[in-house]
């Protein structure tokens, strides 16, 4: 089950994120296991610091759709972690993995991607692949929202050419 807002901004808004990326610095990104760690094995992307405004900026746009997601999935959600600016380049991936139970500190129900490029446009592969049971395939699509439970198992799979932005987050 997820929630899929197609039009959650519109290109500008998408270019603005974007544009705040390109301004910061990148590093690369870690996982959990057994404390936060490089894998580029599992995970090969870069975590983009971005500006206090524009975290500001984008972090209220996605509290706005909490109420509507929290009753899409008829639970209550009280909280949110904080957006992260992800950005994966050519040969990026991020294998299997589930967002929830990583420890006690992290009590993720929901998690969400916003999507700031297409698959086609300057970026080609980097589909987010959920398994509900079965695997869906959800290729990038610039301003485009998805919602899905944190402990359903995906991956975002290798970009073969580009860059793929996204903007994740997660809801309590």
């Amino acid at each position: 089950m997820m929630f899929v807002l197609r039009e959650f901004w519109k290109p500008a808004a998408c270019s603005r994120v974007r544009t705040a990326m390109d301004r910061g610095r990148g590093t690369i990104a870690e996982i959990y296991a057994d404390g936060y760690r490089v894998d580029e094995n599992v995970r090969r992307a870069f975590d983009m610091d971005v500006d206090p405004d524009s975290v500001e900026e984008v972090q209220r746009d996605i509290d706005a759709v909490r109420s509507q997601i929290a009753q899409f999935f008829g639970i209550t959600l009280s909280g949110e972690e904080g957006p992260g600016f992800l950005r994966y380049e050519n040969g990026g991936f991020y294998r299997l993995h589930c967002d929830a139970g990583l420890d006690d500190s992290f009590p993720r129900r929901i998690s969400i991607v916003v999507f700031l490029t297409s698959a086609g446009c300057g970026c080609e592969g980097g589909s987010l692949r959920l398994y509900t049971p079965d695997a869906l395939d959800i290729p990038p699509r610039a301003g485009m929202l998805v919602a899905f439970p944190s402990d359903i198992p995906h991956e975002v799979l290798p970009v073969t050419a580009g860059v793929r932005d996204a903007v994740v987050d997660w809801f309590y």
